[in-house]
């Protein structure tokens, strides 16, 4: 109803405001038409004052007596000749140009429109015979202002100018008729720019002004001058005009270029031009829109106001009866604890105090009643929730929802309590992930949990009712399957999951493809109790990574074997040092083309008391592995540096100490803070020093191994590629990497005097790295007929039995005498305190991979 009551005043608000639009709209319409009217008036003056110019300047009598002299067109070349007549005029324009310098160009011509005078001296003798404004004043003999429209002229900065022409016809004196000739000004619109710019209407509006044609003659936007204004309407106003169809001032509301706006026109009717004064509609009905939202606002505003008052004095009557209500209503429906919140002090208050009274009475008598009830169900509940959730955290993992290894054990050692003794055959499977540490490291831990939960789903479908799969921990997996038919069938199975997984996982709109290596124990073969067949399972599991990954193993006794004598590998690696059980023998490196011993390749050795001589093969990825290379690759760099500068100490300052690096160590960020530190210790000069490293060792990380070694070259510290031709063989290391030597794998100069093919790798291998200026070692040479064949190809230097097996310091001493090497090697070999083997498999380093 209050809304209602309102509708009224809004509807004459309104109304109100259409009313005074309209007059103010009505208003502005005769504004803009007086205004149009004065400034048409101002501007017609104005032209009449330029046309008035033109008169008194075809009166002078130098142009009059000029242009007398030249009525005869035959007599032109008789007039130029007399020069105090036409010097006379042309002195009276130059004159005229700087008094009146809104003319950009004052011309006379003859009756045959020739140019016989002008202040363009270039335009003199020349003709014109389209000019509108000539054929206007001989068709009229009157003056003419503005015929021919706006015209364009450009200036010599390559602007242009708009102008108008005024022309004033020469006549004889003594009879009126009688024509000499034509003055004709080229005005200027921008001298009138000035008076034009001056007519506004006020607000937002402006003034523009239109020929007879609708061309812009002016407007405050001067790129419209001299263009049509493309409106029907107010393109036609002179047309109109002439036409009787519309006043010669007047005013109208019209919509132009999407503004309703509001026009007052005058024209000038002389020369056919209109005024218009323009204003926008809304710029003038704006106030009182203004004074409307004003006014609506201020009736919201109010009506705002008395609603809250009004709701304000009835909720102090309603709201404590409906709270009374309520809470009787609460109560009536077993709710005892409800109770009345009025807490005013008048007749509701009172009524609501005795109502708490009363129900606190009957609520106390109630409750000590159906307390204890409610506690012990509510204990029980509680309790039995718990033991549901504890017994399953006990025997599932969270992320998979799969049973955990407790679970699985449980299931297995049922298994084997039902068939003690019998034939059945029973298999326990240990499945890992490949590479999912790629994954999380690549992708997050997110999509690594997803996978995980896919993976599981997965293998889940592959297993029957009797078998059971179980999350053993991070990205491993236990199944078990009982009563199998034979050995044959647990393999099946195994091969049939490695088969199943070539199809991508998808996560997150990536396709990833997950491989697994899986390890395979049998019940009674491998193991009679769970603890015995999971921990050979796991052991057939990482012989399957250590052997490629992506297979399955069963397991057999040389597994836990290997196992053993790698555990006890690690144990002597720890503890080389501490015990002096690492050494470093010296194969030296012979240049057969220089023809002397240019340096020798470090390489590490551990004796064991308990297991012996250890093969480098078999303990170097023992150490790289476990990260053990690092220490000891250290200690084999700072002990050949020693030895190398104790040799530069005896005079031996040429030869150069080369050492075996792996990957490992390239990867330390203080790397090369460690070998900086090695050489200021031993004060061996860094040349002095050169760096194996392997194709394996870059492609593990090449940009990363490209910015080390360049740091290293820097120092002045020499590398070497070693094992070139048994990697990946990539020209990029060569191209890309900082190398300054090649070395040649054993497996290539063992058949070089029997193998054609061999022998043109080797000598394409050393023709490839001379024309890249690479120094080249030969290593595992032997025999003299590969040594002879390396030199056919111009090798730069060897490394092998041929000259010497690696030595121990005392005795790599012993053979820098002069003229160590002769044409019977064995002589020094022989020379030795080692013996000399009749394999290579004893030359690698131990800090190499």
């Amino acid at each position: 109803m209050f809304i209602l009551s309102l509708l009224p005043i809004i509807l004459m608000s309104v109304l109100s405001y259409h009313i005074v639009s309209d007059k103010l709209i009505s208003a502005e319409k005769t504004n803009l038409k007086q205004s149009a009217v004065t400034n048409s008036q101002g501007l017609d003056a104005l032209l009449k004052s330029r046309l008035t110019e033109a008169y008194l300047l075809s009166q002078e009598s130098r142009i009059y007596d000029y242009a007398l002299s030249a009525k005869d067109s035959s007599k032109t070349s008789a007039v130029k000749s007399n020069d105090v007549l036409y010097h006379n005029a042309i002195d009276l324009l130059a004159n005229c140009s700087k008094t009146l310098p809104h003319y950009q160009n004052i011309k006379v011509f003859d009756v045959n429109n020739n140019v016989i005078l002008s202040t363009d001296g270039d335009e003199i003798g020349t003709k014109i015979s389209d000019n509108l404004t000539l054929t206007y004043m001989r068709a009229t003999a009157s003056s003419a202002n503005a015929i021919s429209g706006v015209l364009k002229k450009k200036q010599p900065d390559g602007s242009y100018h708009n102008f108008i022409e005024i022309g004033y016809p020469i006549k004889e004196r003594n009879s009126k008729k009688n024509i000499l000739g034509y003055l004709v000004g080229t005005l200027d619109l921008s001298s009138l720019d000035t008076y034009l710019m001056s007519m506004t209407s006020g607000g937002n509006g402006y003034a523009f002004c239109l020929d007879k044609y609708g061309n812009y003659i002016f407007h405050p936007n001067s790129r419209y001058i001299g263009t049509n204004i493309k409106d029907d309407r107010l393109g036609r106003l002179v047309a109109d005009y002439y036409s009787g169809k519309t006043d010669e001032a007047g005013s109208f509301q019209y919509t132009f270029d999407s503004a309703n706006t509001i026009y007052g026109y005058s024209i000038l009717k002389d020369n056919g031009w209109a005024i218009i004064m323009k204003q926008d509609s809304n710029a003038v009905t704006g106030l009182a829109r203004i004074i409307l939202y004003i006014f609506l606002a201020g009736i919201v505003f109010c009506s705002f106001v008395m609603l809250v008052a009004s709701d304000k004095v009835a909720t102090f009557y309603t709201e404590p009866i409906m709270e009374l209500k309520n809470t009787l209503r609460t109560a009536s429906e077993g709710n005892l604890k409800a109770q009345s919140n009025i807490r005013s002090k008048n007749e509701f208050g009172e009524l609501s105090r005795n109502l708490n009274k009363m129900l606190h009475i009957v609520r106390n008598s109630y409750n000590e009643l159906s307390a204890m009830h409610e506690e012990l169900i509510t204990k029980e509940e509680q309790l039995r929730q718990n033991y549901n959730h504890i017994e399953y955290l006990a025997y599932h993992d969270v992320l998979t929802n799969l049973p955990n290894k407790m679970a699985f054990i449980e299931r297995v050692n049922q298994a084997i309590a039902s068939s003690p003794g019998s034939n059945k055959l029973h298999a326990v499977y240990f499945v890992d992930l490949d590479d999912f540490k790629t994954v999380n490291d690549t992708l997050g831990h997110e999509c690594g949990d997803n996978l995980l939960s896919q993976t599981a789903t997965h293998l889940l479908s592959l297993t029957t009712y009797d078998d059971i799969l179980a999350r053993a921990g991070g990205d491993e997996f236990l199944l078990f399957r009982e009563n199998l038919e034979s050995e044959q069938e647990a393999l099946d199975f195994a091969a049939t999951i490695i088969e199943s997984l070539k199809t991508p996982f998808h996560i997150n709109g990536e396709a990833i493809y997950v491989s697994m290596s899986i390890g395979i124990a049998l019940y009674p073969l491998n193991g009679l109790t769970h603890n015995s067949l999971i921990k050979n399972a796991d052991i057939a599991m990482y012989k399957s990574k250590d052997t490629g990954k992506n297979k399955y193993t069963l397991f057999d006794v040389t597994m836990e074997e290997e196992l053993n004598r790698n555990s006890l590998i690690t144990e002597v690696l720890r503890h080389a040092i501490a015990n002096s059980e690492i050494y470093v023998v010296y194969q030296p490196q012979y240049n057969i083309r220089k023809e002397k011993l240019s340096g020798f390749e470090a390489l590490m050795r551990i004796n064991n008391p308990k297991l012996g001589e250890l093969n480098p093969d078999e303990f170097i990825p023992i150490a790289e592995e476990s990260g053990m290379i690092t220490e000891l690759g250290e200690w084999v760099l700072r002990e050949s540096c020693r030895f190398n500068k104790n040799l530069i100490d005896h005079g031996f300052d040429t030869l150069t100490v080369s050492v075996n690096i792996s990957s490992v160590q390239l990867s330390k960020a203080n790397f090369i803070e460690i070998i900086e530190n090695i050489l200021e210790e031993t004060d061996l000069p860094a040349r002095n020093l050169e760096l194996e490293v392997t194709e394996s060792t870059l492609v593990s990380s090449l940009t990363n191994a490209s910015v080390q070694l360049s740091s290293l070259q820097e120092l002045g510290i020499m590398i070497s590629l070693d094992d070139f031709g048994t990697g990946y063989s990539s020209l990029n290391y060569l191209t890309n990497m900082p190398i300054n030597t090649l070395k040649i794998d054993k497996s290539f100069i063992n058949n070089i005097c029997s193998n054609d093919k061999d022998a043109r790798i080797a000598s394409g291998i050393i023709n490839l790295a001379h024309s890249m200026k690479l120094e080249v070692i030969a290593e595992g040479v032997e025999k003299s007929e590969q040594l002879e064949v390396l030199r056919k190809h111009k090798c730069d230097m060897i490394q092998g039995y041929i000259y010497s097996k690696p030595l121990l310091p005392h005795a790599f001493f012993d053979i820098l005498i002069p003229d160590p090497f002769k044409e019977d090697c064995n002589a020094l070999t022989a020379a030795s305190k080692m013996p000399q083997k009749s394999s290579y498999d004893d030359r690698k380093t131990a800090n190499s991979s």
